[in-house]
């Protein structure tokens, strides 16, 4: 599935990559940032990827170049800007879509996103896992996503 968020990459990492890029004029080769950043290439990967779908940054090759979005991610308003952006990526976009129709537990969520091709893992529980943890990790924590840990059960903020 294209599009899909990609597993591990964390806010602040996220982030993190965007002021390395603008603080290098918004432009650099992949390899100088894996080496300002002190990230490993592979660990690197995931969040470049992130950048990329959320619309922070575009790579040509093996140069890495700051959008406008990104500019704006650097300045103020972080958590508006990536709810936003959020909204049009994976597994994101079909959770909006499932939560419009009313609240539903994890489980239900799961299978809902199941139903539409989107597993991070083919283990269930692994999946079930992962797909909770990025939804909290991101989802709630710029509160495009609302979740009940008593409840074990996800919904949207009122609007």
């Amino acid at each position: 599935m294209n599009n899909l968020f990609p597993v591990g990459a964390g806010m602040s990492q996220v982030r993190s990559v965007v002021r390395i890029i603008k603080e290098h004029n918004g432009e650099m080769t992949i390899s100088k940032l894996a080496e300002e950043s002190e990230e490993d290439v592979d660990d690197l990967l995931p969040l470049i990827e992130a950048c990329e779908l959320l619309g922070f940054a575009q790579v040509d090759d093996s140069d890495i170049k700051i959008t406008q979005l990104g500019e704006k991610l650097t300045i103020s308003g972080p958590n508006k800007i990536i709810r936003k952006s959020l909204e049009d990526v994976e597994p994101f976009k079909s959770t909006i879509s499932v939560l419009s129709r009313g609240r539903k537990t994890t489980q239900e969520l799961i299978d809902a996103l199941r139903s539409r091709e989107i597993e991070l893992s083919e283990d269930q529980a692994l999946n079930e896992l992962m797909l909770r943890k990025m939804l909290r990790n991101w989802g709630t924590r710029v509160k495009l996503l609302l979740y009940d840990e008593e409840e074990d059960s996800w919904s949207l903020p009122k609007k």
